[in-house]
């Protein structure tokens, strides 16, 4: 019984990730005022929703309240992470650390390595890549904590994601793709701003950067391409998705998360200190936990790392 019961949180977070992607569909018949044909009397129109099952706890985005779970205690500057599986992995860019931490932020390993780390991709289920300003990224595996590969790239490099093959990287006014195997430039472009330091990936089909002081723009393959500007979005360095493709544009100096859908409609506008009144440095780096409304925020100077949730 006691085996069972401790099953339980799982089996139900389970639940909930299945039931994330149910939909619901209602269709809509719009007639025309003034019907000139008849074989045009007016269309059909499709909505989705998603569904909800009594007894499953579900999370609406749009409307939850987000909230710090835990902290990580890191100190030091340029902080970055991601999850990884169902573990926390940090950069330390002053130590010049990678360090682990299990699903509740407590250390488990580390890795030195020889530059300051600036930002953290996962690549498989057992690796994970690390960039390093001006030119390196390191290929590490993440069970055994030790340095798989270094390549030394053409590029500059700061902000850095995997998809496909391929390495997108983040610096200064340019997003560079390289061949994660051979290191090549395939293709580059200019993002319009004069610091870009991230670039964020969404699979292969679409990526999201900050193209001026008060903008982000996303671009996409399989949907609508569009940019988002708000004067009360300042220095949107950092951009997170989550499992429902909502974008969120992080605000370094406006101390803020503008939530937009995955069209770029303005969802909401959340203050940091509507999350927790102590967070007072300016935000850097905000990521999702693959199919979870858990996400870490980092800061720029004052290294503490919050886990949060949507609630």
């Amino acid at each position: 019984m006691e085996d069972i019961l401790s099953k339980l949180p799982q089996l139900e977070e389970d639940m909930s990730q299945e039931v994330r992607k149910i939909r619901q569909i209602s269709v809509k018949i719009e007639a025309r005022n003034n019907i000139e044909k008849v074989d045009t009397l007016g269309s059909l129109i499709l909505k989705e929703q998603r569904a909800t099952i009594p007894g499953i706890k579900t999370t609406d985005l749009h409307k939850g309240k987000m909230k710090v779970i835990f902290t990580i205690n890191i100190s030091g500057e340029f902080i970055s992470g991601i999850f990884f599986n169902d573990d926390i992995i940090i950069t330390d860019y002053n130590s010049k650390k990678i360090v682990s931490h299990d699903p509740n932020g407590q250390k488990k390993r580390e890795l030195k390595i020889v530059d300051k780390p600036t930002d953290i991709t996962k690549v498989n289920d057992k690796t994970i890549a690390v960039s390093s300003y001006p030119h390196t990224i390191f290929e590490i595996n993440v069970e055994t904590m030790t340095l798989l590969k270094t390549l030394t790239v053409g590029v500059n490099v700061w902000g850095l994601c995997f998809t496909g093959d391929e390495y997108i990287t983040a610096q200064g006014n340019t997003i560079s793709w390289l061949n994660s195997e051979t290191d090549a430039k395939l293709k580059c472009c200019n993002t319009g701003s004069k610091n870009t330091p991230f670039v964020t990936c969404y699979k292969s089909t679409k990526y999201i950067y900050t193209n001026g002081n008060n903008s982000i723009r996303q671009e996409s393959t399989t949907e609508n391409s569009f940019d988002y500007k708000s004067e009360t979005l300042i220095d949107p360095f950092s951009q997170a998705i989550d499992y429902d493709g909502n974008v969120y544009a992080f605000g370094r100096k406006s101390k803020n998360i503008h939530q937009l859908t995955s069209t770029g409609e303005l969802v909401r506008i959340i203050p940091l200190a509507d999350i927790d009144n102590t967070l007072n440095d300016q935000p850097w780096v905000m990521r999702f936990q693959n199919d979870s409304n858990r996400f870490l925020l980092t800061f720029h100077t004052s290294g503490n790392v919050r886990v949060c949730e949507i609630e």
